[in-house]
């Protein structure tokens, strides 16, 4: 496992600023999640967090390819990790798509980062026009359309590239009225645990920390406004 050095200084991957050393953990610490206790690995992820906007993330796996993610983060043992990726969590949103959003079967709709697409699938069997695409789990091709309805539910934290990946949802959004619904919990209130916080999880793939303010900032630059529904929960609209 080849793991980039660390600085003592980093620039921000979303504002450009100054951002410095945060904190270390071992690869394979996951906080004692799901009762689960894995051998350290012996390969030290460095996190940065920037002065200006809040952003903690990791250099650590920014020359990875997507071999590299799936043979060590994305593998066999990954359910282990988060045992209700494959079926609990598509369900679980499923259900608050349904229930929060009155006009979901008029919308023209993309989960990005969809995953088996065990979301898509119960989406469609309601009613709802749904595509799915998932540039880390599949190979398929960027879809040709733009999209008034994007979900994109625990991305962004998995992303060593943010402006890329919101660039991407931009590319697919509609142009005068769409909005992207996301979930990623953000740091604010949560500081004070420094590098015990459980959602710094490199085994997990969490590598971008984000702020409320770094997800403003970020946004903005594709001249998206954030609404923070809640500490995980956020709708990006178009400005026009």
């Amino acid at each position: 496992m080849k793991i980039r050095h660390a600085d003592v200084k980093s620039i921000c991957k979303v504002c450009n600023s100054e951002a410095l050393l945060y904190g270390v953990i071992d690869f394979n610490d996951v906080h004692g999640r799901h009762q689960l206790t894995m051998q350290l690995s012996g390969h030290p992820i460095t996190y940065h967090k920037c002065e200006r906007c809040g952003l903690i993330f990791t250099n650590a796996f920014d020359d990875w390819s997507e071999s590299d993610f799936s043979k060590y983060i994305y593998n066999d043992d990954y359910i282990k990790i988060d045992p209700d990726f494959p079926h609990n969590r598509p369900v679980q949103n499923f259900n608050f798509l349904m229930e929060n959003f009155e006009e979901i079967r008029n919308y023209h709709l993309l989960d990005y980062g969809c995953g088996s697409n065990k979301l898509v699938g119960l989406l469609k069997d309601n009613g709802v026009g749904a595509t799915g695409w998932d540039p880390f789990y599949q190979s398929d091709a960027m879809p040709d359309d733009r999209f008034d309805f994007i979900v994109s539910f625990e991305v962004m934290e998995h992303t060593p590239n943010p402006v890329k990946t919101v660039s991407l949802i931009n590319d697919l959004l509609d142009n005068q009225h769409g909005k992207c619904f996301f979930s990623t919990l953000n740091n604010d209130n949560r500081l004070s645990k420094k590098m015990n916080d459980w959602y710094i999880l490199p085994r997990a793939g969490h590598v971008t920390y984000y702020s409320r303010k770094s997800l403003d900032i970020l946004f903005n630059k594709f001249d998206m406004r954030v609404f923070h529904i809640s500490d995980g929960l956020h709708l990006a609209l178009k400005m026009v």
